[in-house]
């Protein structure tokens, strides 16, 4: 089998199709694998972090608009063109599309060119252009089960979200020594995902001081602010007076193993890959969707989680600083130094990468 792996846009694409690659040269060895992305430079960024030279098409958003939408439809079918060019030149007999722009042209050019297609579906709610490939593809890979009721294919699979397989290694001496906290005190993750968190992150500064009480004296939090927020919100903590709350602002959290260690209970987005990993990792969190999201698929994604016992969910325009306080409270009176929580069957991603491998390295076979 030599495969191809279409991934662009965000870090909930291409960390996922990182994984899945790991996973087949671990599983697989001798396995050809070549990943395909957009141009933009995030995308680029991701990649070479992880040692990746990707193929590149210049993958674009259809857009809003009749006429934004002409061009958008145009860009993708000459990519679906250059796609089956390069399947054709490079002999790509498996191909697989993780999300992005870029992920559509690259496994309908495989459909069209009769080589074995699988598409991967991160959220509960499928975008329209899975909705679309689903009903050619030799494979749909799903994360939550709900979302098989929506796609019409021929096979559907529970493989869960691929991740990358020490996640859920991290020890929390280690987590403690490497983010300067304290081991006796009980830690608060908060992670904001990487869009719209600029007015969760404000009100959740807002809520601090109501959070400030003798009852939180053993409470610490680690905040991953995101670079872009990080100066505003180090300048808005020193003007916060707080006298038993600890407060630890990191601009960007690349162990994230060690974070999650770390963390007793966590307050984030209900993206697919946060999800994933705080069940890996067995923490119970406080989700505030992303209302912004394409088909609003973090709430119902957050929805899932809450049915099966593993955390709480409150919409943005609920959360304000009052709604905050009392939430965030009653998050931490339930919370204990080294709480853990068991991840629940129905939503279990921990062999997820292993899983999606052998199943395309059997369409293959």
């Amino acid at each position: 089998m030599k495969l191809l792996i279409a991934a662009g846009g965000t870090g909930g694409h291409i960390i996922p199709a990182i994984a899945l690659g790991e996973a087949l040269r671990q599983h697989h060895p001798g396995a050809p694998i070549r990943y395909l992305c957009g141009e933009r430079e995030i995308e680029l960024r991701l990649y070479a972090d992880n040692g990746i030279e990707p193929i590149v098409l210049p993958a674009r958003q259809l857009g809003s608009g009749l006429a934004a939408h002409a061009i958008g439809l145009a860009a993708a079918l000459a990519n679906t063109a250059r796609a089956a060019a390069l399947i054709r030149r490079e002999h790509f007999d498996t191909v697989i599309g993780m999300g992005g722009y870029v992920s559509g042209p690259a496994v309908a050019a495989a459909v069209m060119l009769r080589r074995a297609s699988a598409i991967h579906e991160a959220n509960s709610i499928p975008g329209k252009t899975n909705r679309l490939l689903a009903p050619f593809v030799d494979l749909c890979a799903i994360n939550f089960p709900m979302t098989a009721g929506m796609l019409r294919s021929r096979k559907i699979l529970r493989t869960g979200l691929p991740m990358r397989g020490d996640i859920d290694k991290g020890a929390r001496d280690d987590a403690m020594k490497h983010f300067a906290l304290d081991p006796r005190k009980r830690t608060l993750l908060v992670m904001g995902g990487s869009q719209g968190a600029r007015y969760l992150y404000r009100t959740i500064m807002q809520t601090l001081p109501a959070l400030d009480i003798h009852a939180h004296a053993d409470v610490q939090v680690l905040w991953s602010t995101g670079r872009t927020n990080h100066e505003e919100l180090t300048e808005e903590l020193a003007k916060t007076d707080l006298e038993y709350l600890s407060v630890r602002l990191e601009p960007f959290i690349e162990r994230m193993d060690l974070a999650l260690a770390a963390a007793d209970t966590a307050l984030a987005r209900a993206g697919a890959g946060a999800i994933a990993e705080m069940l890996a990792c067995g923490v119970y969190a406080l989700y505030i969707p992303l209302p912004s999201a394409i088909y609003d698929h973090q709430t119902q994604n957050a929805r899932e989680v809450a049915a099966a016992g593993a955390g709480e969910a409150i919409p943005e325009n609920s959360f304000t600083v009052r709604r905050a306080a009392v939430a965030i409270a009653s998050l931490l009176s339930r919370t204990e130094l080294g709480w853990r929580i068991t991840n629940p069957p129905e939503l279990d991603s921990r062999n997820s990468a292993k899983t999606l491998a052998d199943a395309l390295c059997a369409l293959s076979a």
